[in-house]
Order: C-alpha cells, then structure tokens, then sequence
C-alpha cells in the first residue's frame, strides 16, 4: 500500500478528492495568513496559527495511522521528523523554557509543515497544490502592493531615506526582502515553464495570458523588492540569480524571456532607488561596509554571539533566548540594534541549541543544494520527470536557497510566514524530484498492531499543545495588551476582578506563563502597602504570596532583571514583615538587585540602586561613585547614559563635590544636549550662583 491510495481500499470518487484538496488548500492558506502578522509579540496569532496546523497535520495523519504509518522513503522526509523533534527536545534543557516554546512553533513550523504536506495521498496533493498556489500568487500582489504603497506613503510624508524601506507586515524589511525572494524564484520558474507553450511569438500576437500573468507578477515583485533597498535581500538575489539561469538557459527561447526579465529588473531599480540616489550598489562596495553602523554593529553582534555560545557550547541557552541573554554579551560600540536576534540564523542557532543545532540548519542548506545539483545537472540521468516539473520544482527549491542564503546575514527563519512558506516549498519541490516509492507500515515493526493507539496518541499531543496555546493566547490578551477591554467592561472594580481571576486561573493552567505570576505579585503587594487597615498577620500573608509569585514567575524565563528588581524591592521595604532583620534584609535586597544586574548590565535603575544602598548609604561615596561610573563601560543608549550621568551628578552634589557635579552635567549636556533634567539643574546652579553673587 502507498501513500496515494492508503486513505481508502478503493478508488476515491473525483468529488472526494476535489473537496479534501479544497480543505487542505484552504487549511494551509489560512495558517500561512495567521502567520504574517505575528512578529513574535502577537502570541494569539501564533497560537491560532500552530493549533490549525496541528488540525490539519491531523486530518493528513489519521488515516495514514490507521494503517500503520506508511512513511515515504528518502533522506529528507528523515531529515524533517529529526529536526521537529530536536526542537522538540530542546524545551527539556532550556534556559528559559517558556520563551523557548513559542519559538518551538516558529522555527519547528519549517519541518512540520513539510512533514504534513508529504503526506497528503498523490490525487489529493496535486489538486491541494493548485489551488494553494493561487492562494501565493495572491499573497504576492498583496505583499507587493502592501510594499509600494509603504513606499509612497513614505514620499508623501517626506519621510527620512533611511527610513524609505517597506516591511510589508513584518518589522523587518530585510526580512521582508527576504519574503520576496522566496516568492520571486517560483514565480520566474513557472513563467518560462508558461511562455514556453507559446506557438507563436509575442511580436506576431503570440500571447499566452497565464504567461504574460506570472510576467506582470514578476514585475509587481521586482518593484516590492527593489523598494526595500536590502543590500543581503539583493545579494541573496544576486547568488542565486546564476542557478537560475543555468537550469533555464536551456529552454526555447530563454534568452529573449531573459532579457524580458532583464528589463524588468533595470526598470524596477531606476524607479526604486532613485529616491535613495541609486546608493544601493555603493552600499555593497567594501569601504561602505566596514565603516556602515549597522554592518559593523553586526560584527559586533557575532563576536558577542560567539562569546555566548562558548559560555554554553554543548546544548546552547535554548531556542528562541537570545534576546534574554544577549544583554549580558552586548560589545561596547553596538548601539545600532534592540539586540532581539543575531542578525545571523546559523550564529544564533549555534548560540541557543549548541552544535547540533547548527548542524541541522546546516544540513538542510546541503540538502538544498543536493537538490539543486539533482534538478540542474542529473536531471536527464536520475530523474524521470518532465521538463515542466523539474523547473516547477527547481523555481520552488531557489526561492528556499535564497532565504537560506540570506540567513548569513538577517533573521529569516525567526520569522513565521518564512518558516511556513519554506517548508510548504520543500514539500512540494520534493514530491516532484524525491523517490515515489514508501515504507511498509512502520507501526507493527515496533509491535503496535492497532493504529488507534497512535491516533490516540496524536489525539493527545494535539490536545495538551491546543491547551497550552490557548492560555498563552488568553495571557496575552488579557493581561499584555488588554486595553479591548475597557469598551467591554466599563467599571474599573469589575475589570480588576476579572483579571485577577483570569491570572489566578492562568497560574494553574499555565505554570510557566510569567505574566500570570507577575500580575499577582503586583496586586498583593499593592493590597498590603495600601491597605492600612489590615492586620499585620494579613500583610504578611499578601507579602509572602507576592514573593512566591514573583519566585514562581522566574521558572519560566529566569533572565528577567525587572522581577527581580521588584524581589528587591520587596525585601527592602517589607522584609521586616517576613521577620529579616536589617542586615538580612539588605543581603537579600542586593542578591536580587545584583542577579538582575548580571542579566542586564545596561540597568541604570539597579545600578544606581545598589550604589546607594551597598555604599552611599553605609557612608562608602566613592565607592558607590566608582560603581557608577564602571556602568559607562556598558553600551548605552544616549537616553540610558544620560540618566546614568545625571545619577553620577545627583551622587556627587550629596557628597558635597558641587564642582565635580557641575562638570559631569556639562558633560552630559554635550553629549546629550536636550536631555531636559541636567538643563534644569544647571540653570538653577546658575541661579543659585548669581543670588550668592548679588548679596555679596
């Protein structure tokens, strides 16, 4: 039995297969739209998305459970399950388990999606295919428009240069480049494999429409794409532009439909770039990028990742915790970004999951090129396909290449839609050049003889990972960006009371959720410092459990130097009430603060904290100054260092050192000069100054 015929004994009715390929199609185009918005930071986007994938997995599955899971042969349907499942494994060993589970589903979406559409029935897969290419070709005009009037917009707002690059729905526009690309490639494959069945050429009114439709998508494409003025979207295009052309040059009439697309390149640059002054190509120059902020900064954020991948080089920090750690690894110099990814996937991989890790990701741009040398040089030897199906999946298999290329230099495969698309990509590029043949069921191999024991177990997985989800989702929605809210609920008291049984319940469902936790310990603790007329056995208790929540709250992601601030803070001004005399308290004061510290050394608020209460309050001035000052070594931001300086100042004018208090602020002001707080302070000084001056 096969893949194609395991769902059914007998042939399936063209009806069945018409309505299954329509639900899949309209199942995968659906997870494919949840994901564009989703940015890491819209975690119910990401929880619908990953909870219809899983739907659909299980449609594609059951019956293929049923009877003993056949598995089609080849490396890359192995290859695919492995890396699901390292990821999968990877949650157990984590630093921070709770960020690393959302990532789980944005990276692991690449593998999983491969592994469902491989296993759709060859009748079905087929139809699935064509109606959900028309579903991408629709998100390319979307994409491509959303670009160009980002663009425009942009003009008509006479908005910086450096600013004129579309992001579509992502943050990112290299990323969003990226995106294009991967659409490009298919595109410009299937629009020779169309032109190509042209009798009679264009001149003599030889128009075949679906051709001239994948002409103008291409065009539509190139302009998006040359819009976001990427120099790693274009050199990913760039390199892999000649494969491109090798496996097509050798088609009827390919250089006319080169020079065709030649045009529309030359065409969509001109128009483009000229708002930037065609800078584009001298931003790939050599002397452009060793003095650029941002690729230096990107030097800086690789040795720095490197650095944090030999403070854990076996099994790494855990996916998706690189934006927890990174603070702590941050070079002085690399101001230039907000330090959530590497700028590098292979790097990162490296740093949050080890060496295997990074043998996966690196494993499957091999894979990619195996596939490419299959598709470009043994096509006649190896493969019995026609023309038309090895360019269609040579097209698909260049447009993974190129964002695979591109990760050298950006965050690719952090980003949903691309993890998606990839992997729906690959799945289709391999059923077209991969081997056909399948397993025997593997299930009665490893002695389970009722495949309903493996549905069940699919049921299961399906069902705790859904239960997950959806209270991360309602985490969001409830307590991270709850303002819907306020037009839902309009008394203040009754919204307080249902978020507090939303969080109470969350801290049972969820147990690694931190906001949850977090929410609580903030509410008790308010409770106990307002409430003055409560007994002090209550306050106790309100402060004890705030602890414990905040405690609680750091199981999930450990690196978070806000809570235990907020721990000691606690310790601080209610640890009387937990019994701590005032040397307990202090001790436990600072190892929080200092915990916090370690993770985020950029903190001006725990810096300054520790300073007065390790040193200026025990009459140690300059030791607390010196502890200041060592914060300036840190790569600050202008706002941070600004505040950092005027602690400095505020230190000295307390222990008396009014001229050496002045002077730091007149160096704040010429580093910073609207920095408002030092303006003020200086004016007064001056004020003072000139009264003393007067009565004199």
């Amino acid at each position: 039995m096969t893949i194609s015929s395991y769902s059914s004994g007998t042939k399936t009715s063209g009806q069945v297969i018409s309505f299954r390929a329509g639900l899949y199609a309209v199942l995968a185009l659906v997870i494919y739209g949840l994901s564009w918005y989703y940015n890491g930071q819209l975690i119910p986007l990401l929880a619908a998305g990953s909870i219809v994938l899983m739907i659909w997995g299980a449609i594609v599955w059951w019956p293929c459970l049923r009877v003993g899971l056949i598995w089609p042969r080849g490396f890359l349907p192995i290859f695919m399950l492995l890396w699901f499942v390292w990821f999968g494994l990877t949650l157990f060993w984590s630093g921070s388990p709770y960020s690393s589970w959302f990532y789980f589903w944005v990276l692991g979406a690449l593998p999983l999606t491969f592994m469902v559409a491989i296993m759709i029935p060859e009748p079905v897969a087929e139809q699935f295919w064509v109606w959900f290419w028309r579903g991408i070709l629709i998100s390319a005009w979307i994409l491509s428009a959303m670009a160009l009037w980002q663009y425009y917009q942009g003009m008509a707002t006479n908005i910086i240069l450096a600013n004129l690059r579309p992001f579509g729905p992502l943050l990112d526009t290299n990323s969003f480049a990226a995106w294009l690309n991967l659409l490009f490639f298919p595109v410009l494959a299937l629009y020779f494999v169309k032109d190509g069945r042209r009798q009679v050429s264009f001149l003599r009114g030889g128009v075949h429409l679906e051709a001239f439709f994948y002409l103008l998508t291409l065009a539509v494409l190139l302009l998006a794409f040359f819009s976001t003025s990427s120099r790693g979207g274009l050199l990913a295009w760039v390199c892999t532009m000649p494969f491109a052309v090798w496996g097509l040059w050798r088609q009827p009439a390919a250089r006319s439909r080169f020079l065709v697309v030649a045009a529309l390149v030359i065409i969509a640059f001109l128009l483009m770039d000229y708002a930037h002054g065609y800078d584009l190509i001298g931003h790939l120059s050599p002397g452009y990028i060793t003095s650029n902020i941002t690729t230096v900064s990107r030097k800086l954020m690789w040795i720095a990742t490197w650095h944090m991948y030999l403070s854990h080089p076996w099994l790494g920090t855990g996916i998706g915790s690189y934006f927890l750690n990174y603070p702590a690894y941050r070079l002085p110099g690399e101001l230039a970004s907000a330090g959530t990814y590497a700028h590098n996937d292979y790097l990162e991989y490296l740093a949050e999951g080890g060496l295997i890790n990074l043998g996966f990701l690196l494993s499957f741009a091999g894979i990619l090129m195996y596939a490419m040398y299959r598709l470009l040089y043994r096509a006649g030897k190896a493969l019995q396909i026609s023309d038309e199906q090895r360019l269609t999946a040579l097209g698909l298999v260049l447009g993974v290449f190129a964002i695979t290329g591109h990760a050298l230099g950006n965050f690719i495969f952090y980003n949903l839609p691309l993890s998606v698309l990839a992997g729906l990509f690959m799945a289709r590029a391999w059923r077209i050049y991969g081997t056909s043949e399948n397993t025997q069921p593997l299930l009665p191999k490893i002695g389970i003889n009722h495949g309903f024991i493996a549905q069940i177990v699919l049921l299961l997985g399906i069902v705790v990972a859904s239960w997950n989800l959806l209270a991360d989702a309602a985490t969001y929605a409830f307590l991270s960006d709850n303002t819907w809210l306020n037009s839902v609920i309009k008394n203040p008291r009754q919204r307080t009371t249902l978020l507090l049984k939303v969080a109470d319940t969350l801290t049972s469902l969820r147990p690694l959720a931190t906001q949850p936790h977090v929410y609580l310990a903030n509410t008790y603790l308010t409770l106990a410092e307002r409430d003055t007329r409560m007994n002090s056995a209550s306050r106790r208790s309100l402060v004890q459990a705030a602890l414990h929540q905040y405690q609680q709250s750091l199981i999930g992601i450990p690196q978070q130097s806000g809570v235990l601030n907020s721990i000691g803070t606690l310790y601080l001004t209610q640890g009387k009430l937990l019994g701590l005399d005032a040397t307990q308290r202090q001790r436990q004061t600072l190892l929080a603060w200092r915990r916090g510290l370690a993770i985020d050394p950029e903190s001006i608020s725990l810096r300054n904290q520790i300073a007065q209460l390790a040193y200026a309050d025990q009459g140690d001035v300059k030791g607390g100054l010196t502890f200041l000052r060592a914060g300036l070594a840190r790569p600050l931001f202008p706002y941070p260092r600004s505040e950092l300086l005027l602690d400095i100042a505020l230190m000295q004018w307390r222990a008396d050192e009014k001229t050496g208090a002045e002077k730091t602020l007149l160096r704040l002001l010429h580093e910073n000069p609207a920095y408002e707080p030092a303006v003020s302070w200086l004016q007064s000084i001056h004020r003072q100054a000139e009264l003393h001056s007067g009565d004199r």
